[in-house]
């Protein structure tokens, strides 16, 4: 689920900015809060993409 989330908050918000334009990453608005947010949250703790699909691959695997 961590995994899923940080891939879909990511492609979301990169969606949003480009709908919107240069003027998304105006610093007053929520939107480049919320890309700049997205694209940290992968590689910031508690999980990265990397840790998260290793858990996932260990936990198939062991549970096969």
């Amino acid at each position: 689920a961590v995994y899923t989330t940080m891939e879909h908050a990511n492609a979301v918000a990169a969606i949003a900015v480009r709908v919107c334009g240069g003027q998304a990453m105006l610093k007053h608005l929520s939107l480049e809060r919320m890309y700049r947010d997205s694209r940290l949250g992968s590689l910031m703790l508690p999980w990265s993409a990397e840790v998260a699909l290793e858990r996932i691959g260990k936990a198939r695997l062991y549970d096969a």
